[in-house]
């Protein structure tokens, strides 16, 4: 049952494509059910996130643009931006986020995006918001509830198809703690958990720095004398498979994506042959039926 519930979870997941890989890549070795996060860091160039969804797109793959409101300098710049990208893509999908680095303008937070009306005029129906299940370094934990809270009515009041996108993690413990105060605050918005795709410990904790992601990070240092090689890219099987048994109907985790820190191609190949169930499960470790890392 546990391989069925994983299977289950994978199924329809999301992987994240950062502009600087996109230009190395010829095609994408995905289904057409999975779709593909674009980034948006604040020292990106516009036009290369524009041509990255473009790229996406021409490979019969939905894009799901990411939108940092503190690097947009104005609505007008919002507005810009989305006229672009109506340019090179039907996708009615876009994930809306505060973005890191200083605020470029006049525009303060995502509520300030999600207000105004811009998403939907621009055709975009299915909303990703952030989630934030172990806070964030930037952001006090009492703001980031009071702006969930408004994003929440503001789901309901404008009838918004709104859906949480959480920061990866590294231990599945505070993650369904924090699933389980959204049910308890009647928060119905669906879930999709970031997951860190196969890669070495070291990898794993460089990024965890760069992140803070506070709980999650103490656990992977307390553990890391269970990796036997620091550079050898592995996947959290147990995390994964404490998430696919948590996740069904009365869980608010719904769906799946992939941080490919162990790189693009390897970590799609990674997640379509645990999406297509070619793998079995051994002592509760994935053991995937052809060698990928």
């Amino acid at each position: 049952m546990s391989k069925d519930n994983i299977v289950s979870l994978i199924q329809g997941f999301t992987i994240e494509l950062n502009p600087k890989v996109r230009f190395k890549l010829d095609t994408i070795p995905l289904d057409t059910q999975n779709h593909i996060y674009i980034t948006y860091l604040p020292d990106a160039s516009e036009n290369d996130i524009l041509e990255t969804i473009e790229f996406v797109s021409n490979q019969k793959l939905i894009p799901i643009p990411h939108l940092p409101a503190r690097t947009m300098k104005d609505l007008n710049h919002v507005k810009n931006f989305l006229t672009e990208i109506r340019n090179r893509t039907d996708s009615e999908k876009i994930l809306v986020i505060g973005g890191g680095g200083d605020q470029a303008g006049e525009i303060k937070s995502s509520l300030d995006i999600l207000e105004s009306g811009l998403l939907t005029e621009f055709g975009f129906h299915h909303i990703g918001i952030a989630g934030h299940p172990e806070g964030s370094p930037d952001i006090n934990q009492e703001t980031i509830d009071q702006f969930l809270n408004k994003k929440f009515e503001l789901s309901k009041l404008k009838n918004l198809n709104f859906e949480l996108v959480t920061q990866f993690f590294f231990n599945a413990e505070p993650f369904i703690t924090w699933c389980e105060k959204l049910k308890s605050e009647n928060i119905d918005l669906p879930v999709r958990v970031g997951f860190p795709g196969p890669a070495s410990f070291k990898t794993l904790l460089n990024f965890g720095l760069m992140s803070g992601v506070g709980n999650s990070l103490n656990f992977l240092k307390k553990n890391s004398s269970k990796v036997s090689d620091l550079l050898t890219k592995t996947s959290n099987d147990e995390m994964l498979l404490g998430l696919s048994n948590y996740a069904g109907s009365d869980s608010p985790l719904k769906s799946f994506h992939c941080f490919p820190f162990g790189g693009f191609e390897k970590t799609c190949v990674w997640l379509n042959e645990v999406q297509s169930g070619s793998f079995s499960l051994e002592n509760d470790k994935l053991k995937l039926h052809k060698k990928i890392f």
